[in-house]
């Protein structure tokens, strides 16, 4: 852990499993800023093929990942005519996917807790894995 002046920057490391994983990193989210001080968290993915999302999870919504992973999968093929390939690169598709989620999200805090919805979870979005992936978390006032 690291510290700036008035903000609180965690870094957490995750190991992913798959090639295409939203791994939900809610809890350990959630324990890396217990008690802190502030009205917003930011989580940032430092990574080029992996991104933050929030989506649902839970009771009644405990197979929206596996359909996530299934429709990037699905909308961005391995095995189209990527241009990204010819100077040597072997995962062009995970550039692609991560486009199109987010490198950070921001969300509000109430009592040092996440303010996330009743059906609501943090995921990492994983699409060249399995790998170890970092996470910055920042809480400002």
């Amino acid at each position: 852990m690291s510290s700036r002046e008035n903000d609180r920057v965690l870094e957490l490391t995750f190991a992913t499993q798959r090639k295409t994983q939203l791994l939900d990193v809610t809890e350990r989210v959630g324990a890396a800023i217990e008690g802190a001080e502030g009205s917003l968290v930011t989580l940032f993915v430092p990574h080029t093929t992996a991104g933050v999302v929030v989506q649902a999870a839970g009771e009644g919504a405990s197979a929206v990942a596996a359909d996530i992973e299934s429709a990037f999968d699905s909308l961005v093929d391995e095995s189209w005519s990527w241009e990204h390939v010819h100077e040597g690169d072997a995962n062009p598709w995970s550039h692609v996917r991560a486009a199109l989620t987010a490198s950070s999200v921001s969300i509000p805090l109430v009592d040092g807790r996440l303010a996330l919805g009743a059906h609501q979870a943090v995921f990492l979005a994983e699409f060249d894995g399995p790998r170890e992936r970092t996470l910055h978390v920042t809480v400002t006032p």
